[in-house]
């Protein structure tokens, strides 16, 4: 046991990082919904206008990273496991940064159109997204059993997207040279399922980090 979480017995837990947590949570929300529709726009002074409002999110997450940083500095006894805390806000902050890739492919790609296993990929981030933002606003009651059940629950549901993800990537990857693309449009359209598959992942590890946190406990 690490001398934070044996002090954290007697003393009451830091609640101050928590905000900064659901600040994150709802950025990735926006940012996540906002790809969603970039996925079904076809519209090019739209599809800049979206790509712009999920830089926007980008840019505010960073500012709260920073600020994360600056409480985690000044703060001798954390919530939980103090790596465990860093490592929650940098991953949160890397999928975050991934929405924001995929919806720089969905720009500067140029698709004419997105297959519907794309825009499924993308649905199940959004999904995903939702999840983690109701596990971020339990996460200072873990210790009620109730909440932690929820969140161990909604873990689960963000695995079992990710694994559908998975295996739209793997028929994607299958059926996309089978059909009658110019090599370029293959690229361009591995490189979106490609950055989609990434993003996916990016909130698995979220989720994985955080039951890791539970089993802590």
């Amino acid at each position: 046991m690490s001398l934070n979480s044996f002090f954290q017995f007697f003393v009451p837990k830091e609640k101050k990082f928590y905000p900064l947590y659901q600040q994150q949570a709802a950025y990735i929300d926006k940012a996540a919904t906002l790809l969603r529709q970039m996925l079904l726009e076809t519209d090019l002074d739209q599809l800049e206008a979206l790509r712009k409002d999920i830089k926007v999110c980008e840019t505010k997450g960073d500012e709260v990273l920073r600020d994360f940083y600056s409480q985690l500095f000044s703060t001798v006894l954390t919530p939980f496991d103090r790596d465990d805390v860093h490592e929650l806000a940098e991953m949160m902050d890397t999928f975050l940064d991934r929405i924001d890739d995929s919806a720089n492919i969905v720009l500067t790609r140029r698709f004419l159109d997105v297959d519907p296993d794309l825009t499924t990929m993308a649905e199940n981030i959004t999904f995903a997204a939702e999840n983690l933002s109701t596990i971020i606003g339990n996460l200072e009651y873990l210790d009620n059993n109730g909440k932690g059940k929820e969140i161990v629950r909604l873990c689960h549901e963000i695995k079992a997207l990710e694994n559908e993800n998975d295996v739209l990537y793997g028929n994607y990857i299958s059926k996309l040279f089978n059909n009658n693309y110019s090599l370029t449009e293959i690229i361009k359209r591995k490189d979106l399922v490609q950055v989609l598959e990434n993003t996916t992942n990016s909130v698995k590890y979220i989720s994985d980090k955080i039951r890791s946190i539970i089993s802590k406990l």
